[in-house]
């Protein structure tokens, strides 16, 4: 991960959508944790497996699989965990395969399920 990486997923300094006008739904989302990466991996396993997912598992890479044929075939769902400092994580989540509004609703429900772990900054918990 280089340094432009980085600043774009910061909410202030990401610039993509200046760029991306036509694309509505995101492919992908990240979010930060100060979990243990092991904690985190097992927090996603426990979630999606009973949203009907098969969890494969690689180093710090998980690709999650709906067992269930959704509008545009199986959604799959690639998720990775970046160490930014030695007590934050970036986890990247993303569509592989499969209908972008379906990959909307799993990470409805996915974020749900990770709330203890999503690491919220004192303006994201003035917004609720």
């Amino acid at each position: 991960m280089n340094a432009f990486e980085l600043i774009s997923m910061s909410k202030g300094l990401n610039l993509g959508n200046l760029f991306d006008v036509e694309q509505e739904f995101k492919r992908e989302t990240r979010f930060t944790s100060k979990c243990p990466a092991n904690e985190i991996i097992h927090k996603i396993e426990e979630a999606a497996k009973p949203l009907g997912f098969d969890v494969h598992k690689k180093n710090y890479k998980l690709r999650l699989e709906n067992m269930k044929a959704g509008r545009k075939g199986n959604l799959n769902v690639a998720t990775e965990i970046f160490q930014v400092a030695p007590s934050l994580h970036m986890v990247e989540v993303r569509k592989a395969k499969g209908d972008t509004l379906e990959f909307h609703k799993f990470y409805k429900n996915l974020s749900t399920c990770l709330e203890d772990v999503v690491w919220k900054t004192e303006e994201d918990m003035q917004e609720k």
